[in-house]
């Protein structure tokens, strides 16, 4: 989705956790009705909205995404795939 059109709906959702990327933006994890979900910015215009089953998920996805971007800060050349 577009980045202003996450604007508009970030305020009907509780922030459970943020996490600075250093490379793209923020990486949040809010609480939706339907359950956790991590907020990402593949590019500053564009938000991806992923939901999480669980708790375990959360800490599973949280842990794989920062080191992931902390490999692309060493310049390990690998991209993050946020549309799989």
């Amino acid at each position: 989705m577009q980045a202003p059109e996450w604007e508009v709906l970030s305020d009907q959702f509780a922030t459970i956790e943020s996490h600075d990327t250093c490379l793209a933006g923020e990486l949040r994890i809010i609480s939706t009705a339907a359950g956790p979900a991590a907020v990402e910015q593949p590019k500053p215009d564009r938000r991806v909205v992923r939901l999480l089953s669980n708790e375990a998920e959360v800490r599973r996805f949280v842990q794989e995404r920062l080191e992931a971007y902390d490999r692309m800060w060493d310049g390990c050349g690998c991209k993050v795939e946020y549309y799989k």
